[in-house]
C-alpha cells in the first residue's frame, strides 16, 4: 500500500491528476516507475510532472503506513469494492481514503448537514430524519461538527444506525475536541473517514474538500439551515455539481432566510419532513 499512499500525497497532484495517472498506467506502482517522458505523455501539468519525479521516494509513505498500523486505521483505495462506485469517479474524490471503523457495501446514503448554530426547529428535523433513515438501515453521513452534524450523528447512534463522518483532519484526531465521545461512538458503529493521513491538523481548505466528499458519498443531501457563506452551502454546491438529489429545510429562523432563499432560487427542493424525500429514497432500497 506504500505506493497508494505515495500517489495520494504528492504535492500539486490532486484527485483529478491522480485518477488520470491511474487511467494511463493502471496502478500506482507503474506511476511510481514512469519516466519523465512517459509522465509528460499523460497530459498533466509540468508542475505535476516535476513534483512526481521529486517525490520518488517511499520513505514518507512507509512512515505513514507505520502510523496507520499503530493507530488501527485501514486504507481504502479506489479499486476496493467498498469504495462506492458513484463516489470514486467524482472529480474531488481521491484515490485513497483513511478509515477508522467499518463501512458496508454500497447503499443509498443521505447526508445531513447545516449550521453549527442551528435553531431548535432544525435540530429536531435533523434528529427526526436521522432516526427514520436509521430505521431503514440507510447510512447517515455528516461532518462531526457542532449543531446539525452533531444532532444527526447522535440520533443515528441512538437508533442503531450506521453513521459515517467525514473529517478535515487525520482520522486519528477528533475535531472539535469536545466531540471525543461522539467520535469514538461513530468509529464503533460506523466509520470516520478522511483523505488526509494520520497526524494532519485542520485548515480551511481541507474543510472544503471534506464537504466535497460528504456529497460524493451521498445519494441525497439535505441542508438544514445554512448561511450564504458556510460549509453547508459549499456542500450544496458540490451536491448540485455531482448531480445528487438535494433538499433544503424551510427554516423560520431569520438568520438563515437568505441562505434558504439562495438555495431555493437554484431550484433545490424544499424539505419539511421525512415525507419530503421518502418517495426518492424507498425505490433505491
Amino acid at each position: 500500500m506504500e505506493r497508494w499512499i505515495w500517489l495520494s500525497s504528492i504535492p500539486y497532484v490532486g484527485p483529478v491528476t491522480q485518477k488520470k495517472l491511474l487511467g494511463t498506467f493502471g496502478n500506482p506502482e507503474r506511476v511510481y516507475n514512469a519516466s519523465p517522458s512517459e509522465l509528460k505523455e499523460v497530459g498533466i501539468s509540468h508542475r505535476a510532472c516535476e513534483a512526481i519525479v521529486a517525490a520518488r521516494s517511499l520513505e514518507k509513505s512507509k512512515r505513514i503506513l507505520d502510523l496507520v498500523q499503530q493507530k488501527e486505521i485501514w486504507l481504502l483505495p479506489r479499486d476496493d469494492p467498498l469504495y462506492p462506485s458513484y463516489a470514486k469517479d467524482v472529480a474531488e474524490s481521491p484515490v485513497l481514503l483513511y478509515v477508522k471503523g467499518h463501512i458496508k457495501p454500497n447503499l443509498p446514503s443521505v447526508a445531513i448537514v447545516g449550521s453549527r448554530f442551528c435553531s431548535n426547529h432544525a435540530r429536531h428535523a435533523a434528529e427526526e430524519l436521522s432516526t427514520r433513515l436509521s430505521s431503514l438501515s440507510i447510512p447517515v453521513i455528516s461532518g462531526l461538527a457542532k449543531g446539525i452534524d452533531y444532532a444527526a450523528h447522535i440520533a443515528c447512534l441512538a437508533n442503531s444506525g450506521q453513521p459515517i463522518a467525514f473529517v478535515a483532519t487525520g482520522v486519528d484526531d477528533c475535531y472539535p475536541k469536545e466531540h471525543r465521545s461522539l467520535y469514538e461512538a461513530v468509529i464503533n458503529e460506523g466509520a470516520v473517514i478522511s483523505q488526509y493521513p494520520p497526524g494532519t491538523a485542520p485548515n480551511p481548505k481541507q474543510f472544503i474538500q471534506r464537504n466535497a466528499l460528504i456529497s460524493a458519498w451521498s445519494s441525497h443531501v439535505v441542508i438544514l439551515e445554512a448561511n450564504v457563506k458556510s460549509g453547508a452551502m459549499t456542500t450544496a454546491h458540490f451536491a448540485r455539481k455531482h448531480a445528487r438529489k438535494v433538499f433544503v429545510f424551510i427554516s423560520n429562523d431569520a438568520r438563515f432566510r437568505q441562505g434558504t432563499t439562495c438555495l431555493m432560487n437554484q431550484g433545490i427542493r424544499p424539505y419539511h419532513s421525512f415525507h419530503s424525500i421518502e418517495k426518492e429514497i424507498l425505490p433505491s432500497l
